[in-house]
């Protein structure tokens, strides 16, 4: 059996945002969000959240707004960084639940969570507040090159190595946790219509989640390449599309909700 998660990233980073996760949850195939607890529209996108009880919301966290190199490297020499990482992760677990959310999963802004520091304090706290999912990006390549011919191949086969590399490394911290295929990073900012058509007709056995940037303001736009916060309208158009509706409804697979994933 094929199940499908569809999320978005960076609720709660402002209003456009906001407006465009509660677009694609009520007009599209959007069932989950992961919020910023540190951005300036988290209020409002909890608000939006207690508004639309059937959407799914996790935390997006956040350890570094740039630069995720510079953010690993500190985490690796640091100790002082080190010792505080758990702290971080609870006091952001801790704020989207004064938003009055319960959490449905954790992933990271720009998967800074994968880190191997990072990733074993992740599964510990998911695992003490009883939050069932962590994101590993996985196994996304050969879609990918399957799917985007043209696009550059060297950087996605770094990206890939590099996800599969750290992956490997980590996934044993997730003992007892739901840890999906997860497919969007190869692709970030520019999941296309046609590219989640064809992902989607690829889906493996099991669980997929496909994650999007989705922003409601029409000059976020992408052809070429993403915006420099990946958020775009071209997202957004991809979520509410006809065509990826038919394309899931044509593959057979279940496309999962909040509802139906705490049922397991």
């Amino acid at each position: 059996m094929r199940r499908l998660i569809v999320t978005a990233d960076d609720f709660g980073d402002s209003a456009d945002v906001n407006a465009a996760v509660v677009r694609a949850y009520r007009g599209g195939v959007l069932r989950f969000a992961s919020l910023m607890v540190l951005r300036p529209a988290a209020r409002g996108a909890a608000d939006l959240a207690r508004d639309n009880p059937g959407l799914g919301v996790g935390l997006h966290l956040e350890l570094c707004a740039d630069a995720p190199h510079e953010a690993g490297l500190r985490y690796f020499f640091d100790a002082r960084a080190r010792a505080g990482v758990e702290g971080e992760i609870r006091a952001q677990i801790e704020a989207l639940r004064a938003l009055g959310v319960t959490p449905t999963h954790i992933d990271g802004h720009i998967n800074v969570h994968v880190h191997p520091v990072i990733f074993p304090a992740v599964c510990r706290l998911a695992r003490e507040y009883g939050i069932p999912r962590v994101r590993l990006p996985s196994r996304e390549l050969a879609a990918s090159l399957s799917c985007a011919p043209d696009d550059p191949i060297l950087p996605r086969l770094a990206l890939a190595g590099t996800f599969a590399a750290m992956g490997a490394w980590v996934r044993g911290a997730a003992l007892g946790l739901e840890v999906p295929t997860t497919w969007g990073l190869l692709r970030s900012g520019r999941m296309s219509e046609d590219y989640v058509v064809g992902l989607i007709s690829r889906l493996p056995q099991g669980t997929t989640e496909l994650y999007f940037h989705p922003h409601l303001d029409p000059v976020t736009a992408v052809v070429g390449a993403p915006t420099a916060t990946h958020q775009s309208y071209s997202e957004l158009k991809t979520l509410l599309s006809p065509r990826v509706r038919r394309a899931l409804e044509d593959s057979g697979a279940e496309l999962v909700s909040a509802a139906a994933s705490a049922a397991r």
